[in-house]
């Protein structure tokens, strides 16, 4: 909340307001102390139309009887995914079209980083380019379909979470499992560091190494399994480039490096599955990570 305050348990202020505010809070909760906030930096004269933009903010501190502009609440750490993230499919052109023929990325799918570069992709933006993005991809695809021959017959290459020859049904939910240790806790997701994101890389590459054999199924099944080596997959992609960034910058903290490196100003490109690869968008050698 861009004009809130916030507080201790002890109702010290944390911070000196802006962003370094909102990392101190984050800090705290992190390590699992509590944290409040007021909205007490708001000048009366535009309470009421904060009301009105965002009335699902104030939503629930009117039901349990809070005034957000004098009184303090409890805040707490919400993660929503790609919704408010950065990254996502590299876009490679302005119809959205990205490095794999026929495929048009949009919204929270699609990188958001040529609109916000490191920060938040929440809000208004986000919210235009969800609208812009899925129009632009949407007249892409239907371009690409329009000027390409029906296939006479096609072929699955997915494996991991479709063909496992050793499938097991509790396999997707342990999958699932440790992809959400490693992604979920704040000290991992928002306070890495070298030690921490080595220990996800580990996690992660073990658990893709045997997931081609142990995930899949039949209907609801397969599904399951898809999606837990699609959530797999990604994790592994994200921690690979989080550990690659040796610096702090916009959403990715790095404990260890704590400053910005100003030879760093690229993007970081991730992809490939039983070998990882991370490398910055243009220019600069690959670096490559094997899954063990």
């Amino acid at each position: 909340m861009q004009f809130a305050t916030y507080y201790d348990a002890d109702g010290q202020p944390l911070g000196d307001g802006g962003f370094s505010a909102r990392g101190a809070a984050m800090a705290h909760l992190a390590t699992g102390r509590p944290v409040y906030a007021r909205v007490d930096r708001a000048r009366p004269d535009i309470r009421a139309a904060m009301r009105t933009s965002q009335p699902n903010y104030f939503l629930p501190l009117d039901k349990a009887g809070i005034d957000p502009f004098t009184q303090k609440y409890p805040v707490r750490a919400v993660l929503e995914g790609t919704v408010r993230g950065t990254g996502g499919i590299r876009i490679t052109g302005t119809d959205c079209a990205s490095d794999v023929p026929g495929l048009f990325a949009a919204g929270d799918a699609a990188t958001r980083e040529l609109i916000t570069g490191g920060r938040s992709g929440g809000g208004s933006h986000n919210g235009a380019w969800a609208i812009s993005s899925g129009t632009w991809a949407g007249a892409g695809a239907a371009r690409f379909a329009r000027g390409r021959p029906v296939p006479d017959g096609v072929r699955g290459a997915g494996a991991a979470g479709l063909r496992g020859p050793s499938a097991r049904r509790q396999a997707s939910r342990a999958i699932v499992g440790l992809v959400q240790e490693h992604t979920l806790p704040l000290r991992r997701s928002y306070r890495r560091s070298a030690a921490s994101l080595q220990d996800s890389v580990t996690a992660l590459d073990e658990a893709w190494s045997g997931a081609a054999d142990l995930l899949g199924g039949a209907e609801r099944e397969l599904l399951q399994a898809r999606s837990a080596a699609a959530m797999l997959a990604a994790a592994r992609w994200a921690t690979h480039s989080a550990l690659a960034r040796t610096e702090t910058r916009g959403m990715h903290v790095r404990t260890d490096l704590p400053d910005t490196d100003p030879a760093q100003t690229h993007r970081l490109l991730s992809g490939g599955l039983g070998e990882v690869w991370v490398r910055p968008e243009h220019g600069a050698a690959e670096t490559r990570t094997v899954a063990s």
